[in-house]
């Protein structure tokens, strides 16, 4: 009869129904400890990246000075410092080869032939053998 009763006012579909929210809720409860720990391991992640720090970016406007201030900083090579090694070893070349043919001696004897009559026939031309061998820096006397 106490059966019947609780039919009666559906009591026993009221415990079953709440026999089966208590094992949904602990489903539930369950499920929500499982994403506590999945939120938990992203969490520790993105802790772990770098925090953004826009002083690693350059703050100033003008990159040119930059650059020069870099280059300034370092050592390169300009044109100029090219052209002034180029004539410096051009020079020093030239100076080894004047003294290694002892140009300037041989110039010295055409110099002393050149006073000789059978040398040439006007004074126009050792004149301009006389131009021609100042211009190009040889010593003679």
């Amino acid at each position: 009869m106490k059966k019947l009763i609780m039919k009666l006012l559906g009591l026993d579909t009221l415990v079953t129904e709440l026999a089966e929210l208590k094992a949904y809720q602990k489903d539930l409860t369950m499920a929500q400890e499982g994403l506590k720990a999945s939120l938990d391991e992203v969490t520790e992640k993105v802790d772990e990246i770098e925090e953004f720090d826009s002083d690693n970016f350059v703050t100033e406007n003008d990159i040119n000075d930059r650059i020069e201030s870099f280059m300034n900083d370092n050592e390169y090579v300009t044109s100029s410092y090219v052209d002034d090694e180029i004539e410096s070893k051009v020079s020093d070349k030239v100076e080894e080869a004047i003294e290694e043919l002892d140009i300037e001696d041989k110039v010295k004897e055409v110099v002393d032939e050149m006073d000789k009559p059978s040398f040439c026939d006007t004074e126009e031309l050792k004149d301009i053998v006389r131009t021609v061998l100042r211009d190009s820096k040889i010593k003679f006397e």
